[in-house]
């Protein structure tokens, strides 16, 4: 498990939200702990998929503002219609998944936007006049309300104008305000120019910032666990990764609350994506408990075994697994504990048939984990990890000078000065060259 800062303290406070658990997606557990799926067959039959996995699927396209559904491995259609009979979904999912197809499937068919007073969705009838009336604010004002569709303020002025009302501002053009500055430091492009010169082939290709580059990055945040506490402060994990990510020229696809066997399936059809052929790197981010073994899924109990071993994210993207990121780099991060004691002790102070050569299986891969064999990893549960944020801090504010693995070594570094408990390790580290993000360019 990895460890909440309160733990050592108090009982954490996210035992109070266990009330709402995910169901595991195994119908039984077989000899030691084996466990045996259930999994589904979609419409397009090239492989089975894991009902969890295609449940946070599908909210992941729902969250890109996606109706139309698509199996995560070929891109096939897929109703919701189709999904219903497939799984079965407590009610307050399936509560959520059809009110954000009904928002998302108005505003494509409807000029609608939200009332002010109540925060419903009202559709414009006129599309020449601004001023629009609530029915169910005027229902419990007991007063007709109406509202300026420009400048979302109630209503003032004359009853119809496709100009604008008459509150102060009203129709004005409005000065663009500069966007907030990114934590992220930019790359200089003298600075590229000035490396791709010295070091030459010491360095890995980066393909320049444009529309045909398609970097991908995956997170996976097991949250909401069946038989252990609610990981408090991972949603903070999640974020500022998919926005350091994003910065950095991913496309993130993040995926919530999956099983062993779900994450199994996320990573093979994640080492499938096309986008691969078109991206000079990728990258990794698994945050969940953890034990020896490897990465708890969200059923993991002492009955179930349901952990996936770190060995499948390295089989799934090496050589053979994903041909596609052959010869680029690959970042795995893992936010998850190996064991349960303290770190700490007390001291004194793609390529043709015909083109083929041998290849190691397993290389251009840099992996750290957030903590050594048999220690706890610790979160706060309003602040999130230590690790994660420290990973993000290091990467916002040197990736435009230095390569990662001087990059992940300036982590290491931080938790020697400041965190002397926990201790992050580089895993299984194969880079051949030095990987530079180029933050920017």
């Amino acid at each position: 498990m990895d460890t909440s800062l309160m733990d050592v303290i108090s009982t954490d406070t996210a035992a109070t939200l266990r009330n709402n658990k995910i169901q595991p997606c195994y119908e039984e557990v077989g000899l030691n702990n084996k466990r045996i799926s259930s999994s589904l067959q979609l419409p397009c039959r090239h492989h089975p998929i894991p009902p969890d996995y295609l449940i946070t699927w599908i909210q992941y396209q729902l969250e890109q503002k996606h109706t139309e559904f698509t199996c995560p491995r070929c891109g096939a259609g897929i109703s919701y219609q189709r999904l219903r009979e497939l799984v079965h979904l407590k009610p307050e999912k399936q509560q959520y998944f059809e009110e954000t197809i009904a928002t998302l499937t108005a505003s494509k068919l409807c000029d609608y936007k939200t009332c002010p007073g109540c925060q419903s969705n009202v559709e414009r009838a006129d599309l020449n006049n601004l001023c629009v009336q609530c029915s169910i604010c005027t229902s419990k004002m007991g007063r007709t309300y109406q509202f300026c569709w420009q400048c979302q303020r109630e209503w003032k002025g004359p009853y119809i104008n496709a100009k604008h009302c008459a509150n102060l501002g009203c129709g004005q053009l409005k000065i663009s305000q500069p966007e907030a500055p990114s934590s992220l430091k930019l790359c200089q492009p003298e600075f590229k120019r000035d490396k791709l010169q010295s070091d030459k082939d010491d360095i890995y290709l980066s393909f320049d910032k444009s529309a045909r580059r398609s970097r991908l990055a995956l997170i996976i945040n097991n949250l909401d666990f069946v038989h252990h506490d609610y990981r408090c402060g991972a949603e903070i994990d999640e974020h500022r990764m998919r926005v350091l990510l994003e910065l950095l020229g991913y496309v993130v696809v993040t995926l919530r609350n999956l099983t062993s066997q779900g994450m199994e399936a996320a990573l093979e059809d994640f080492a499938h994506r096309r986008e691969h052929e078109g991206s000079d790197s990728c990258f990794v981010v698994v945050m969940s408990h953890g034990t020896q073994d490897g990465i708890c899924g969200v059923s993991y109990s002492v009955a179930l075994e349901d952990i996936l071993p770190v060995n499948s994210i390295f089989a799934h993207l090496n050589t053979e697994g994903c041909p596609a990121l052959r010869d680029k780099p690959k970042v795995i991060l893992i936010q998850a504990c190996r064991g349960e004691e303290d770190g700490d002790v007390m001291v004194a102070d793609i390529v043709p048939m015909s083109r083929r050569r041998k290849e190691h299986r397993e290389k251009d891969f840099i992996c750290m984990r957030s903590c050594t064999p048999d220690t706890v990893s610790y979160r706060h549960p309003t602040t999130g990890t230590v690790f994660i944020q420290t990973v993000v801090d290091i990467l916002n504010n040197h990736a435009h000078e230095e390569h990662i693995e001087e990059l992940l070594r300036m982590v290491q570094k931080t938790f020697r000065d400041k965190h002397p408990g926990q201790m992050p390790c580089k895993d299984r580290t194969t880079l051949l060259k030095k990987f530079y993000l180029f933050p920017g360019l």
